[in-house]
């Protein structure tokens, strides 16, 4: 299949993420983390790429960054070879370490990069790894807070400067709840619907003051409020819906032809 042409941004902002061949592992380790980010530091400095935020997992790295589009390939390209040799080297393998090729989401405005950027912070968060930001070691969080190594001082200064400088707001920002989607990982993407979902569902009980799933299937009018909700405020198909109430596609895409005839 032929490649798409890559979105220009209009900013100049980023947001990459890249993942590990076959999903696997590839920054299981702090040695490896530190080659990474190593190859970071060096090939962003030599190709004009300011490092605006980036955080390591172990199957994949979400990076944000201020750079042309060539000057960002060049360095990608640099980072991913210089890794991926050490990386087979270590192993004593060959192939691919990295899937396809790096995938990038243009950065529209300055509102949005500020998303991003918690967004990538969060990232340890929601897998469960750590329970607050600051405590993620693989993370550009604490190179606001404190020295900065590969985070750009023009960035840094840039972003902080939407926080007045206050380190405490900085946190605050970090600590509010997105249900935006970013550039993902597919299975996350579908995990974190699934779970917004679930908040949407113990929201409704709590409200109604219903303890047991059976009391909204005994109760259409029940039924129907919770599955107009998740309809309007989940990103999940029909079917999906269907699958988390344990009840057939066909009541749901009857509630949601009655709320289209209401409009």
């Amino acid at each position: 299949m032929p490649r798409h042409a890559r979105i220009q941004s209009p900013t100049g902002y980023y947001h990459i993420m890249m993942r590990g061949n076959n999903r696997e592992s590839i920054f299981s380790r702090d040695d490896q983390k530190r080659l990474f980010y190593e190859c970071l530091k060096e090939y962003g400095e030599d190709h004009s790429v300011d490092i605006v935020a980036y955080c390591l997992m172990d199957n994949h790295v979400h990076i944000v960054v201020k750079a042309n589009t060539l000057n960002l390939a060049n360095a990608i390209k640099c980072i991913n070879t210089k890794y991926a040799m050490n990386f087979n080297r270590q192993r004593d393998r060959v192939g691919h370490v990295f899937q396809d090729r790096y995938k990038s989401q243009a950065i529209l405005d300055d509102k949005y990069l500020l998303q991003v950027i918690r967004y990538v912070h969060n990232n340890p968060v929601k897998a469960k790894m750590v329970k607050s930001f600051k405590d993620y070691s693989w993370s550009s969080y604490n190179e606001y807070i404190d020295e900065n190594f590969i985070v750009g001082d023009q960035q840094k200064e840039f972003v902080l400067g939407y926080f007045s400088r206050s380190i405490e707001q900085f946190e605050e920002f970090h600590k509010k709840k997105d249900n935006l989607e970013y550039l993902e990982v597919k299975e996350d993407i579908v995990k974190e619907r699934m779970e917004a979902a679930q908040d949407i569902i113990s929201e409704f009980f709590t409200k109604k003051g219903l303890i047991e799933a059976k009391q909204v299937k005994q109760n259409f009018l029940y039924l129907e409020e919770l599955i107009q909700n998740l309809l309007e405020k989940s990103k999940l198909t029909h079917r999906q819906i269907a699958s988390l109430l344990s009840i057939s596609n066909n009541v749901v895409h009857s509630v949601s032809l009655q709320k289209i005839d209401k409009e």
